[in-house]
């Protein structure tokens, strides 16, 4: 079995190497993420200490279910989103391969002042990555943002050491709830805040649209699917197993998130270019998932995470893709391009339709989910879910007549009306594209063969977290 350690050593490690060979930065990258791919399928589950320091002493990674699914997810969906840009990545090889580390440490770590510093490193990579499209104004708004942010985060967990002599998560799991209630109402909100950039809430999110309406076909993938996924894994253990709120606060918080769902997809019927709506609906999403996650949802958070990221990685993609050839991705000018493009056009219809929860898609059984979730908390969540819904419903079908059937309403669709915008460099696209379209549908049709599995995934989330110890480093 491996040890988790290694998924984090090994990119790092590969980083260090490309800075002397940097001829060979690229192929590192790959064997770096092909390697993690294939070792994150065979990381035993435990708490692993480092340097041989016993928790809550010593800093540990804790494997789970829930926290191994995310590695699995995150390395899959990295070498992916690698994969379709790989003509982007140029001289980015190395960012990407702390990048890779850093989100993985995200995840595996057990102690706040580690997380900190995985943080730190996979939000300054993004920095970085964020530059490809050149517009550094954009790059510095989420500099400055993401700086407060990770600023806000670390105030809190320094408050919880004073307090607690301890960062260990699972020691504050534990002792989280014997804290005053003034303490407890200041390290919540800060560490909400704190994450609340990264998982793009209102009103932390103004970096966003900057950055994802002008993603190309590397960092289109990597910043809707792998870092969002990322965020959302991380906000759910901190908000399950970490910090519990009640009263006027989870209110608060509540309403933030589903505000923060609501204005976005309300936002996106309002605009016609295809980055700029898949950036409302990302928004969105976020607002969903860690709604979800702090009325107890982790189960059907977990259903939308796979949803999302697996579909946004052919959207985005696609849409970066239509912007790259022809310095347009306006849907009124691309009307029909599915129509030269069909491969393409399916997976991303079908992901579309996933999204909105229509039947026959796994999207569906997801949304069912959720509504259900909502249903157990009050009569408004589920309300104000639906209304969402039926905002994405409106933009996601606009959308999809018009880059499947070209000219105005009045007109029969011919080939001549058809849009002359054009793709190139399809293969993995397609690829990814016709994989995630069938699996979408499989997962509607046959919804238990994933249900069990995303059932023991969200288990860890209604338990405390464990010392449990089966590994030395």
């Amino acid at each position: 079995m491996i040890n988790p350690v290694l998924l984090i050593v090994i990119p790092l490690l590969l980083a260090f190497v490309g800075v002397m060979f940097k001829n060979l930065s690229k192929s590192l990258l790959f064997f770096g993420l092909i390697l993690n791919t294939i070792f994150a399928f065979f990381v035993q589950k435990g708490s692993y200490e480092l340097g041989g320091w016993q928790p809550p002493f010593g800093i540990n990674l804790l494997v789970d279910n829930y926290s191994l699914f995310g590695i699995v997810l995150i390395n899959v969906l990295f070498l992916v989103s690698s994969l379709i840009g790989i003509k982007k990545i140029e001289k980015y090889s190395l960012p990407l391969l702390i990048s890779l580390a850093g989100l993985n440490g995200m995840v595996l770590t057990n102690d706040l002042f580690n997380f900190y510093v995985f943080f730190e490193i996979a939000t300054i990579s993004a920095y970085i990555i964020s530059t490809l499209h050149g517009k550094y104004h954009h790059t510095f708004n989420y500099l400055v943002l993401g700086s407060v942010g990770s600023s806000l985060y670390l105030l809190g967990i320094i408050i919880v050491y004073a307090v607690v002599g301890s960062l260990n998560m699972s020691d504050l799991s534990m002792h989280f709830s014997e804290l005053s209630a003034n303490i407890q109402l200041i390290v919540s909100i800060l560490i909400f805040s704190g994450l609340a950039v990264e998982a793009k809430l209102i009103p932390f999110n103004s970096w966003v649209r900057g950055i994802y309406s002008n993603v190309n076909t590397l960092t289109a993938p990597l910043f809707s699917a792998v870092y969002a996924s990322t965020v959302f894994l991380v906000f759910g253990r901190f908000f399950s197993n970490l910090i519990t709120i009640s009263g006027p606060l989870f209110n608060i918080f509540i309403a933030i998130t589903f505000i923060t769902f609501i204005f976005a997809e309300a936002s996106a019927t309002a605009t016609k270019n295809m980055r700029e709506i898949l950036t409302f609906s990302s928004i969105g999403q976020a607002g969903l998932i860690t709604g979800l996650f702090l009325i107890g949802g982790g189960y059907a958070a977990i259903l939308q995470i796979i949803n999302n990221a697996f579909a946004k990685i052919v959207m985005f993609s696609t849409a970066a893709n239509v912007y790259e050839n022809n310095s347009s991705d306006s849907i009124d000018q691309a009307a029909g391009i599915f129509r030269k493009y069909p491969l393409i056009g399916f997976g991303f219809t079908v992901s579309a339709l996933s999204l909105i929860g229509l039947p026959l898609f796994f999207g569906f059984y997801a949304k069912f989910n959720i509504i259900n979730t909502a249903f157990n908390t009050n009569w408004i969540i589920p309300l104000v879910i639906l209304l969402g819904s039926l905002l994405e419903g409106v933009y996601y079908i606009r959308m999809l007549v018009k880059l499947w059937v070209p000219g105005e309403e009045h007109e029969e669709a011919t080939e001549k009306l058809t849009t002359r915008f054009s793709m190139n460099k399809l293969f993995v696209i397609s690829v990814v594209s016709v994989v995630v379209g069938f699996l979408f549908i499989i997962g509607g049709i046959y919804p238990e063969l994933l249900g069990v599995f995303v059932q023991n995934v969200s288990e860890p989330l209604k338990e405390s977290l464990s010392y449990l110890s089966v590994g030395v480093m």
